[in-house]
Formats: structure tokens, C-alpha cells, sequence
């Protein structure tokens, strides 16, 4: 199983290369942290044999890629040549260095009002309201922009798919104090797919802040701190030796906050509560199965029993158990 990441995970795919696949990583950041755009490294090759060289060459890099999404200035391709003992891998640099520092200064900016006020609160907090401000400050977007797929487009054009977004919350989680990862998988309706696994207190969960989308303006977080289980119900092929099994549920929002009901009499009394007390939106998680198996139904008939007036919205996550009640 793997362990909890040091360094805040930063270097979490370094550690299962091999010894020639953590040199080439070693090599690779350095350059990179001392500001070298040239996209050519060199590196002293210890195996002989020239197939294991490119291999490890081309797995350092893309473990490079994953760990350190503050590289947005790394193409996907690389090419990788050996001559003698000296190898030399070859990768695009997507933008001129002025363009590079730039985007960085931006970056810095971002960063700065996501996790700002986040000092005082408890680990479990920090993440909620870092997690919250993304989801609400993202937009999804997929028109084939380079951009989309990094963390530039979050941070230029608050919009992205999945890396981007994830690029975005790997670095805001990282700089609060919370070690993450990035996790690759498969979806039932967008096929590849990335998101994180973050330690929340020593404990792993997932977390997938591109499905935690706004609706209506609220994060709904059905997404925030999920079970293998739990994220199995619609995120798939995830699951592999470099990943370590997340096995807890009672760090998910709902169950955290205590949001979880437990019988029809538990539905009712809490939502006459909170619909009096004009909250908004109104989380639930069901812990039990109504008898005609219609969750909606169920909401529909508590509300009228409690005669509660007044109009709201209903949105309903089948494979989670989870429902909002949102006034207006």
C-alpha cells in the first residue's frame, strides 16, 4: 500500500521509479527550478542497455509532469536520444520565458486569494474552503486550448478541464499544508479522467473538484473526501499499486457535518427545521432506503407532511445518496 506522501506529495511519483528514473528526475527539476527553458536535458546513463534508458527517461518526465503542475510550461511529447553514455531527452516549452514569468506571477496571485484566511482553521476546514472557492471560480471548459490542460487556464481564464482544475487544486491544497496527488482513472460519461487523493489528517480520500461543479451557485461537495467505494459508483480503473486505498467515509462533507439522515421521522424533523430557519441549500445524505425507493418522493412527502410552503429545488445524486434542498 502506499504511504503518505512526503514533501506534501510533490515528489510522490519519484518514488517508485527506478534508481536511473530518479536520477533523470533529479536532473530534470533541478534545470527547471533554475529557470532553464532550453527544453534539452542531459543526462550520464548508468544501464547499458538502451531501451531501459528511454524508458526510465520517459517515465521520469511524465512523473515530473504529475507531481509538479507548476511546470504548466511542459508539452506532453518528449523524445529521448543516446549517444556513448550520455542521454538527452528533448520536451516542448510551451511559451517564451517572459510569458512563462508572467503566467507564474499570476499564478502566485490565484494561489494567494484561494487559500487566504485559511490559517486559523482546522485541516478539515482549510480544504473545504479552498475546494469550495475553486468549484465556484471554475468554469469547465474543452475547446481544444492547450491552456485547458494545465493550470494556466484556471488561473488566466478561470476556466479548464479536469488537469487544469486539479493542477489548481493540488498547488492551493500543497501550499495549506495538506499532501495530495494526482490520480488517474476512468469516468461512466467522460472517459479519461484525472482528480486528486488528498491525507486529510493522516487519512486518504478522494477528491474531484471538476464533479463538484456549482448548481445554482453552491457547491454541493459530493465530491469532497469520497471512499474508494464511495467515488467507484462512477470514477473506475483508478486502482493500482501507486495508489493507496481509501477506505475511510467518515471524512465525506455529509458525514463530517453530521448531514447524514437515518430514517423518514429523521427527514422530516430535520428538514422542517432547517426550511424553517430559512437555510439554504439544505445537505442531506440518506443512510437509509425509502420503502418505495423514490428519493425524491421521499423529500416530497416529508415537506407535505411537516406542511412546509414556499417554493424550492430539489438535485438529487442517485449514486451517492445525496440531495440538496434549495429555496427559491
Amino acid at each position: 500500500m502506499a504511504k503518505m506522501p512526503e514533501k506534501l506529495g510533490s515528489e510522490y511519483y519519484r518514488g517508485f521509479l527506478t534508481r536511473q528514473g530518479q536520477a533523470f528526475y533529479d536532473r530534470i527539476n533541478a534545470q527547471l527550478l533554475q529557470g532553464d527553458y532550453s527544453g534539452k536535458t542531459t543526462f550520464a546513463i548508468t544501464i547499458s542497455n538502451p531501451e531501459t534508458s528511454a524508458s526510465d527517461c520517459f517515465a521520469a518526465y511524465k512523473a515530473i509532469r504529475d507531481d509538479h503542475p507548476e511546470f504548466f510550461y511542459l508539452g506532453f511529447q518528449s523524445e529521448f536520444t543516446r549517444r556513448g553514455r550520455l542521454g538527452t531527452l528533448e520536451y516542448p516549452i510551451l511559451y517564451a520565458p517572459k510569458i512563462i514569468d508572467r503566467i507564474r506571477q499570476q499564478m502566485r496571485k490565484r494561489i494567494f486569494q484561494i487559500v487566504r484566511g485559511t490559517a486559523d482553521l482546522s485541516m478539515f476546514d482549510r480544504e473545504a474552503l479552498v475546494y469550495e472557492r475553486i468549484a465556484k471560480s471554475i468554469v469547465y471548459t474543452n475547446n481544444g486550448d492547450v491552456r485547458d490542460h494545465s493550470i494556466v487556464g484556471p488561473v488566466l481564464l478561470s476556466a479548464g478541464v479536469c488537469e487544469g482544475q486539479n493542477a489548481l487544486l493540488l498547488l492551493c491544497f500543497r501550499r495549506v499544508g495538506i499532501p495530495c496527488i494526482k490520480v488517474y482513472g476512468r469516468t461512466k460519461t467522460d472517459g479519461w479522467h484525472c482528480w486528486t487523493i488528498a491525507w486529510i489528517n493522516g487519512v486518504p480520500v478522494h477528491c474531484d473538484v471538476t464533479w463538484d461543479g456549482t448548481e445554482n451557485g453552491i457547491v454541493r461537495f459530493d465530491y469532497l473526501n469520497l471512499s474508494d467505494n464511495q467515488i467507484s459508483n462512477d470514477h473506475y480503473d483508478f486502482k493500482c499499486a501507486r495508489i493507496p486505498e481509501c477506505t475511510s467515509e467518515a471524512l465525506s462533507y455529509y458525514s463530517h457535518h453530521g448531514l447524514c439522515v437515518h430514517s423518514y421521522n429523521d427527514l422530516k424533523s430535520r428538514l422542517k427545521k432547517d426550511l424553517q430557519r430559512s437555510i439554504s441549500p439544505i445537505l442531506i445524505h440518506f443512510r437509509y432506503c425509502p420503502s418505495s425507493g423514490d428519493y425524491l418522493d421521499e423529500v416530497r412527502k416529508a415537506v407535505s407532511a411537516e406542511e412546509i410552503y414556499g417554493s424550492y429545488k430539489l438535485c438529487y445524486h442517485p449514486g451517492l445518496k445525496n440531495l440538496a434542498v434549495i429555496k427559491g
